[in-house]
């Protein structure tokens, strides 16, 4: 069977958890966290490249660039999957993915609807991804996004 393999860049603790949470509730388990730029720089040249790589809309613009361009060296083929609002005044990570090639799967908002990730993860995954439960719906609170 064929497991999704999914990296999350994210500095902040609970959207760590909380995004790691809803992979396992889709019956994504291979799910590694960066917490900074070098540990996902490490993750991306990995001997397997994530299929998903999900990043904050609202990373420092530098550290997106980098990590766009590390993405398109070594591992062009993983789609991307923002989460949250980009900073006012902070480069599009969307349309510099785009500009290199990458693949951007979807954009969500907090708080994250279960439903939509399940379908981001289909597109990634096609017909090698199974939900670990239909019709299920969880979101998280806007007040705990923050």
């Amino acid at each position: 069977m064929y497991r999704l393999n999914v990296v999350i860049y994210q500095t902040r603790p609970a959207q760590q958890i909380s995004l790691h949470q809803a992979c396992n509730a889709q019956g994504i388990f291979n799910v590694r966290i960066a917490d900074n730029l070098a540990i996902a720089t490490i993750l991306l040249a990995s001997r397997r490249a994530p299929d998903l790589l999900i990043l904050d809309h609202a990373m420092p613009s530098a550290d997106g660039i980098q990590l766009l361009q590390q993405l398109s060296v070594t591992c062009p083929s993983t789609a991307l999957l923002l989460i949250g609002q980009p900073r006012p005044a902070q480069v599009d990570i969307v349309q510099q993915a785009r500009q290199k090639g990458l693949w951007v799967v979807n954009e969500l908002a907090w708080p994250l609807s279960m439903p939509a990730l399940q379908r981001t993860l289909q597109r990634v995954g096609g017909s090698r991804y199974k939900p670990a439960v239909s019709d299920f719906q969880t979101v998280m609170m806007r007040a705990h996004a923050h």
